[in-house]
C-alpha cells in the first residue's frame, strides 16, 4: 500500500496538512486520508522518479549494448586476420583505411579514463562480466520502475476517487441551497 510521507510534500500549505496527519500516524499517512494537494505533490514526485528511472535504465541498456558490440568485435581478432585490411573509425561516421597488426592484445577502457592492455581472451571475459553486471542492474531498475508505476497508478485512482467525492459534495451543497 502506498503511503504519503510528509517529507515528500512540497508546498507549505500541504506541509501544515501533513503535520497534523503525521501526528495521527507517524512516518506516513494512508492515501485515503491525504488531501488532494498532498496527493498531487506525491504524484509529481513519483512521475519525476519514473522519468529518472527510465533514463537510468536506458543508459544501462545502452552501455550493455556497447559491451556486446565489443564482444562481437573481439571475435574478429584471430591470427588469420593479422595483416588484413580494415576500416578504422575516427568518428561514428568517418573512417580511414588501415591494416590489422595486432590480434593477440587489445587496449580496454576500464572506466574513469583508465586503459589496460589485455589479451583478447581476458578482454572478452571483462566485457562479458560488464554485460552481466549492466544487465542485472537494468533488471533491478526495471523492478523498481514497475513498483513506482504501480504506486503512481494507485495514487491516480485515489485522486480520481477524491475528486469525484468532492464533486458530489459540491453538487449536494448546491442542491441544498436551492
Amino acid at each position: 500500500q502506498v503511503q504519503l510521507i510528509p517529507s515528500q510534500v512540497g508546498s507549505a500549505g500541504a506541509m501544515a496538512d501533513a503535520s497534523a496527519a503525521e501526528q495521527a500516524e507517524e512516518g506516513g499517512i494512508p492515501l485515503s486520508q491525504a488531501s488532494l494537494q498532498q496527493l498531487n505533490a506525491v504524484k509529481q514526485q513519483l512521475e519525476q522518479e519514473v522519468r529518472s528511472l527510465l533514463n537510468n535504465q536506458a543508459a544501462l541498456r545502452e552501455a550493455e549494448a556497447r559491451f556486446q558490440a565489443s564482444i562481437e568485435s573481439l571475435k574478429s581478432l584471430c591470427p588469420e586476420n593479422n595483416g588484413k585490411a580494415m576500416l578504422i573509425p575516427l568518428t561514428s561516421s568517418l573512417y580511414i583505411d588501415g591494416h590489422m597488426t595486432e590480434t593477440k592484445k587489445v587496449t580496454v577502457d576500464v572506466g574513469t579514463g583508465y586503459y589496460i592492455e589485455m589479451s583478447v581472451e581476458r578482454a572478452h571475459k571483462f566485457c562479458s562480466r560488464r554485460c552481466k553486471l549492466l544487465s542485472d542492474n537494468a533488471s533491478k531498475v526495471e523492478g523498481v520502475l514497475k513498483d513506482k508505476k504501480k504506486s503512481l497508478e494507485q495514487l491516480q485512482i485515489t485522486m480520481q476517487q477524491k475528486m469525484y467525492m468532492l464533486q458530489q459534495q459540491q453538487e449536494a451543497a448546491k442542491s441544498e441551497e436551492r
